[in-house]
């Protein structure tokens, strides 16, 4: 077995997480996800930026997890959603993450909230990682990444999805209005 301080490359953390026990724990797959270090190259089929948002495109797709890298250009950001039923750790490759948690309707996750629905969005905190840094939410939690970086510096971030993400509610900051929706990904340039 390999010394929890070893690195992994990309393909080791997907097999890594194989071996993981189910169901999968927060923590564990997080310090799976601390441990990636990618090699000069090794991301670039996966590399997909666009000036018209964040692109997420397919690493590994499995019934237990899926893996995707995510590119940003400066000023880009997801909306404010959560993760259904999954843990969403992320690593930071390149640039620095912003991430802002939000409340809703005074409880944490509006429980039961349905597209359609309004709830009220309360800002709760936010944090900034850099390159080598990861972040872990889990299902109901509610945020929204952005690349705030005012020198125009790409960001490039993994997140592991255990499981796969299907659909996700996202949030309307303005009306709080709720919709739910199936996240587009992109596959590689192999």
């Amino acid at each position: 077995m390999m010394a929890t301080t070893s690195t992994l490359s990309l393909a080791q953390v997907r097999d890594a997480l194989l071996i993981l026990p189910q169901p999968f724990q927060r923590g564990a797959v997080q310090d799976v996800v601390e441990r990636l270090q990618t090699a000069p190259g090794e991301l670039d089929p996966y590399l997909n930026f666009s000036s018209s948002g964040y692109t997420r495109t397919q690493f590994y797709h499995g019934p237990l997890y899926e893996i995707l890298v995510l590119c940003w250009r400066a000023g880009q950001a997801s909306p404010i959603h959560d993760h259904a039923a999954s843990i969403c750790s992320m690593a930071v490759i390149q640039g620095t993450c912003s991430s802002e948690v939000f409340h809703l309707n005074g409880d944490g996750h509006g429980q039961g909230l349905q597209a359609g629905e309004q709830a009220k969005l309360e800002p709760a905190g936010s944090a900034s990682c850099g390159a080598g840094q990861v972040l872990t939410v889990e299902g109901r939690d509610i945020h929204r990444i952005s690349n705030r970086d005012d020198g125009g510096e790409d960001l490039v971030t993994v997140h592991v999805y255990l499981p796969p993400i299907l659909t996700i509610r996202c949030f309307d900051e303005e009306t709080g209005l709720c919709r739910v929706t199936e996240p587009r990904t992109l596959m590689p340039r192999l």
